[in-house]
């Protein structure tokens, strides 16, 4: 089983821009981790499936397939 403290996250401010293309990633939201997508009208990140927004996000991580 793998935990957050094994994934390696990255502040949101260090994010290259070619992250916001749409594609899924994982986000930190204020205390939990949450799958979200850039939403380049609104200029926010998303959840994909209800599309609210997401208000604390301060951390990202890739999705990888696994090895």
């Amino acid at each position: 089983m793998i935990t957050a403290k094994y994934i390696p996250w990255d502040p949101i401010g260090a994010m290259p821009d070619d992250r916001k293309d749409g594609r899924l990633m994982l986000l930190w939201e204020g205390d939990r981790p949450v799958i979200g997508r850039w939403d380049d009208g609104r200029k926010g990140w998303e959840a994909p499936e209800g599309m609210h927004l997401f208000e604390e996000i301060t951390y990202w991580a890739d999705i990888n397939s696994p090895e």
